[in-house]
Formats: structure tokens, C-alpha cells, sequence
């Protein structure tokens, strides 16, 4: 039993792996299936992280200037690793066109920003309704105290509510981004097809 056990396993190798034709037609059918997977275990990655520090930023309480310094933190990190995962993938597949490159940053900033979405409406809506006139009310404050007021007023004046909608609407701002993003670096690192 142990016999037919490896030699299954040798002769898998020998046949798969070890023979360039047989290795380069196993690496063609499932490369692209497998690095897409990689793509979004990646963009769930970078969306767990984003949630993880908007979300540790709010419980610490933080002061507003770190609060919005978070979200250029955050900007400057998604683009790296766009900018990454378009490099991989031009090095995976030998070939980038600018097509390649918008899937990449839309799949990334798609799923980072539902994520990122979803945690603020949660949170904004059932842990802590007062955060975001806390934080507005805060920054106004510290920056500029002699409009306290009239910000007071306007966010009284303001429609409280919040919905659901405007989670899919900052997604959809996330997937902007991401596709401009992609759309710089896919045009930096596209590859040029040899004309026939």
C-alpha cells in the first residue's frame, strides 16, 4: 500500500512537475484562478486592516487630527499595496495591459471599502450615534473655536439619519479610487504587445 502510495506521488512529479510542457500547461489552467484568489485574500487583508485602524482609532478616542490623519495613513497604504499586487501580477503573467491593472485596484478597493463601509455604518449607527458630530464639534474647536457655534447649528439643522445607501455610495467612492489608482500604475507598468 505504501508502495502504490509513492510511487502515485513520483510519478504525479515526474509527470507534472519535472517535464517543462506538462508543468507549463498546469501552470497556464489554474495560475489565474489561484492569483485571483490571492488578489482578494489580499484586498480582505487590507480591509480587515482599514477596519482595524478606524476602528482602534475611535475606541482610543484619539484626537481629531489623528483621527483624519488615519485616513491618509490608510490612503498611502492601499496604494502601496495596489502598486504591489499590479507589480506581482505583471510578473506572474509576464503581460500587463491597463485592463489587468483596473481589475486589480477595483477587486482591492472594492472589498477594502465595503469592509471600511460596513464597520462605520455599524458603528455609527448602533455602538456610538454621536461619534461623528463628537469628532466635527472636536476639530472645529480645536482649529477654529470662533465657528463652534454656527457648526452646532448646522449639524442641529442637519438630517441625523443614516442609511444603508450610503455605505454602497462611499463604496462605490472606494472602487474610484481604486480604479485611478490602478489606472496610474497599470499605465507605468503596462507592457507593450509587439505589433505583428
Amino acid at each position: 500500500m505504501a508502495i502504490q502510495f509513492f510511487y502515485v506521488i513520483f510519478y504525479k512529479w515526474n509527470t507534472y512537475i519535472c517535464q517543462p510542457n506538462h508543468f507549463t500547461k498546469l501552470s497556464m489552467g489554474i495560475s489565474h484562478k489561484n492569483f485571483l484568489t490571492y488578489i482578494i485574500t489580499i484586498a480582505i487583508s487590507t480591509g480587515i486592516a482599514r477596519v482595524a485602524l478606524d476602528y482602534l482609532s475611535r475606541i482610543l478616542n484619539i484626537s481629531p487630527i489623528l483621527y483624519y490623519l488615519t485616513f491618509l495613513i490608510a490612503l498611502i497604504l492601499e496604494i502601496v499595496i495596489i502598486i504591489y499586487v499590479i507589480k506581482k501580477y505583471k510578473t506572474h503573467k509576464s503581460v500587463l495591459n491597463i485592463t489587468d491593472a483596473l481589475k486589480v485596484g477595483i477587486i482591492i478597493m472594492g472589498i477594502v471599502g465595503l469592509c471600511y463601509c460596513s464597520m462605520a455604518y455599524i458603528y455609527d449607527v448602533y455602538i456610538d450615534p454621536d461619534f461623528q458630530t463628537n469628532m466635527t464639534l472636536r476639530f472645529t474647536e480645536q482649529f477654529t473655536p470662533e465657528q463652534l457655534d454656527q457648526v452646532k447649528q448646522n449639524l442641529e439643522n442637519q438630517d441625523s439619519s443614516k442609511s444603508y445607501i450610503g455605505v454602497i455610495m462611499y463604496t462605490i467612492w472606494f472602487i474610484f479610487i481604486g480604479a485611478v489608482i490602478s489606472l496610474i500604475a497599470g499605465s507605468v507598468f503596462k507592457t507593450k504587445v509587439a505589433s505583428s
